[in-house]
């Protein structure tokens, strides 16, 4: 494991408990640490990166306040089992930042989705799909509901996400869903000022489709179309338009 003395000159200028933050995280990382795994003891943490005791204490304080690590008394640190919050909390300050944030939404899950498709139908099980199949005729017969079908909706990408069978692309799903939820909202609303409830059912239900067929190119091109249409009425709403901004 690397030491503070092979850290790069400019982390160096940072406080020497960050430099120990950032070394433990890259500890976990290069060891391949799992859930429950414990970290050394604070003794061997202070002697491998020549600080003092109250220096690691106060690293690990600040990881296990992120959630990275768990602290008990008596016992050594342990690795936390991994969730989406802290790229939540990342994504969310980027997109609140943004100057368009609904467009930089969409461009950072289009991409994303698109991919989430192909895979979910080379990945998903026979069961799995007819799970999402039934999902899809759910939506169909809540297409008048407009908080219902939102809440389906947001439950479809995530479904789609999780059949990817990538964890890293479930993570991000899951990391913004809050804002998807309100972005889709926004956009049932626009939809309904300008009499267009319903087409994007038809956009899932080819992505439903494609992907109940096995056929990954069909689900990615389905998934790129929607979220080419979305975008489109995202740049509306940001625009004030009741027009498509293509």
């Amino acid at each position: 494991m690397p030491t503070l003395a092979t850290v790069p000159t400019d982390l160096m200028r940072e406080p020497l408990t960050t430099q120990v933050y950032r070394a433990i995280i890259d500890y976990i990382d290069e060891e391949r640490l799992a859930p429950g795994d414990p970290l050394p003891s604070t003794a061997a943490l202070s002697e491998r990166f020549s600080v003092s005791r109250p220096v690691v204490r106060e690293a690990l304080s600040a990881l296990a306040a992120l959630g990275l690590i768990e602290l008990s008394n008596g016992r050594n640190a342990v690795v936390r089992q991994l969730d989406s919050h802290l790229v939540a909390l990342f994504l969310s300050r980027a997109i609140r930042t943004s100057a368009d944030p609904l467009t930089t939404l969409m461009e950072l899950r289009a991409p994303l989705e698109i991919e989430a498709a192909q895979l979910a139908a080379m990945r998903s099980t026979a069961a799995q799909r007819e799970a999402l199949s039934a999902l899809e005729r759910a939506m169909n017969d809540a297409v008048s509901d407009a908080k219902l079908y939102v809440e389906l909706d947001l439950e479809l990408h995530r479904q789609i996400a999780e059949l990817s069978g990538n964890p890293a692309l479930l993570g991000v799903t899951d990391a913004v869903r809050g804002h998807v939820f309100d972005a889709m909202t926004r956009l049932r609303a626009h939809r309904e000022a300008i009499d267009k409830v319903g087409s994007e059912h038809s956009e899932h239900t080819r992505i439903v489709e494609a992907i109940a067929a096995g056929d990954g190119e069909a689900a990615s091109a389905a998934m790129r179309s929607h979220m080419e249409m979305t975008a489109a009425l995202v740049r509306a709403v940001e625009a004030g338009t009741t027009q498509p901004v293509i």
